[in-house]
């Protein structure tokens, strides 16, 4: 999970950067609260995300629950990757 966390946290700092380039991204860090990422670049995160770790998110997902934290992305990604998946 370490890895996974790792992973979106980077492509969220990457994202981000633009609009916010001294900011310390963490695990914790609220995305939306913050306003780190706009619509767009959810859907963006959501399209690495899949081609990242080989899941599909359903549009059921799309809540903002699912995207408070980097944390929070993982634990999707978690919930959405098959047991073969997992390692």
């Amino acid at each position: 999970m370490k890895a996974t966390i790792e992973a979106i946290v980077e492509w969220i700092g990457r994202a981000a950067a633009a609009r916010f380039p001294n900011l310390l991204i963490r695990s914790d860090t609220p995305i939306i609260e913050n306003g780190l990422l706009d619509s767009i670049e959810i859907l963006n995160l959501v399209s690495f995300l899949e081609e990242r770790f080989d899941i599909a998110v359903p549009v059921e997902s799309f809540v903002p629950e699912n995207f408070a934290s980097a944390e929070a992305v993982a634990n999707l990604v978690m919930r959405l990757r098959t047991p073969q998946q997992v390692r």
